[in-house]
């Protein structure tokens, strides 16, 4: 078909409620896969807060087409229906995942900005992963299983083992071994629930700020040390006293960090050589560049995840083997991916939801409920927002094409 069902943004509102209220459903061309590209029909498109914050304008000084006419959305999840030339590593029927990425809102990028919320989009090969065929999960719900995987899970690997990322410095990330002490400020957000179970699986201390209804919760993902922010500071609880080593990796998911002063706090619980990342908070890059990315032998840096198949295709094993699980909250439909941007922005739900506009054979239904705090997130600061939330672009042509 040459033309598509697609969500379109027509220009950026400093107001996020109207910018995503001004999302309008159109028909508009497929897009062509170039050089190095695939065409990919999406099945799931995952919702992040950092869609809404491209919506609004937040980042235009940094990423200027987002004042222009683009279809929102970076995570995919869906099937390769065509190959552009040079393509080595991925055929048409491939089932993948797909981070379009901030690459995507270059001047110089040949696809994109984003294009997540339609039918179908283009997508650079080295941003894609392969989905494998596993015996014992059905290919559709192995989809559904990483739609949320690919912003969070990167920022949250790349942050926490560096792989193909670096800090916006062009500097080395974490590099975490067993043994290493980790504390992740926001656990229990889509980004922070992904990085204790990474730390974990890699053999760290992991311990981790969240909302009371989320104590049990991500003590089971594997937080060792959980810290209700409603009921205590977690400096003062975090600080090691004489004799005891401090953290080596602050991973801060949530924007706690909006001054000096605030790094400078942040310092007495780091060891010396530690690190604090904060990941891609657009408070915080002045801030650092005040710093110099280090204070009194501490590390401070920004990121901004990298879209790196090699990295995805690690985080896709984890998932499908059961060494990490993406938190899934709710299935609905394509035709609601404005509704889920604007509870993105008004609630406090935990982790990353996902919609589908489901065939025959997966009826649109909830996935898992986890607990949400519904309380402003004021333990973490006025610029912490809400958790993720994924919509599936599978579309009416997906629905009434054959298997």
């Amino acid at each position: 078909m040459s033309t598509m069902k697609a969500w379109v943004s027509h220009g950026f509102n400093l107001i996020p409620e109207q910018a995503v209220k001004s999302l309008s459903y159109e028909t508009v061309p497929v897009p062509t896969p170039e050089a190095g590209q695939v065409l990919v029909r999406v099945h799931y498109a995952s919702v992040d807060p950092m869609d809404w914050k491209l919506l609004s304008g937040e980042f235009r000084d940094l990423f200027p087409k987002c004042k222009l006419r683009f279809v929102p959305g970076l995570d995919v999840a869906g099937e390769v229906v065509e190959v552009g030339p040079g393509c080595e590593r991925l055929q048409e029927g491939d089932r993948v995942v797909c981070c379009l990425g901030f690459e995507s809102f270059r001047e110089q990028a040949t696809f994109g900005p984003a294009g997540a919320f339609a039918e179908l989009c283009v997508c650079p090969e080295g941003h894609a992963a392969r989905v494998p065929e596993s015996i014992n999960i059905p290919s559709e719900a192995s989809l559904l299983k990483v739609a949320g995987l690919p912003l969070a899970g990167l920022t949250a690997y790349q942050a926490l083992l560096t792989g193909g990322g670096c800090s916006t410095r062009g500097e080395p990330l974490g590099a975490i071994t067993r043994g290493s002490k980790v504390l992740v400020l926001g656990g229990n957000r889509g980004v922070g629930h992904l990085a204790v179970q990474i730390a974990r699986l890699k053999g760290a201390t992991v311990a981790t700020t969240v909302p009371p209804t989320s104590v049990e919760w991500i003590k089971d993902l594997g937080a060792s040390e959980v810290i209700n922010f409603n009921e205590e500071d977690w400096i003062q609880r975090m600080t090691p006293t004489v004799g005891c080593s401090g953290m080596d990796i602050i991973l801060d998911c949530v924007g706690w960090a909006t001054s000096l002063s605030e790094l400078d706090r942040a310092m007495y619980v780091l060891r010396p050589g530690g690190q604090y990342i904060s990941s891609f908070h657009h408070e915080v890059f002045d801030i650092l560049d005040d710093t110099d990315g280090e204070r009194k032998g501490r590390k401070f840096s920004a990121m901004m995840p990298k879209a790196v198949a090699e990295d995805l295709d690690v985080l896709v094993n984890w998932v499908l083997t059961g060494k990490l699980e993406v938190v899934v909250d709710q299935v609905c439909p394509f035709d609601q991916a404005r509704h889920a941007l604007h509870e993105a922005l008004s609630d406090n739900a935990v982790v990353r939801s996902c919609c589908a506009s489901a065939p025959p054979t997966l009826q649109a239904r909830p996935v898992r409920s986890v607990e949400r705090d519904l309380r402003r997130d004021s333990g973490h600061g006025q610029r912490a927002r809400a958790a993720e939330r994924t919509c599936s672009a599978t579309a009416q042509r997906r629905i009434s094409a054959p298997a």
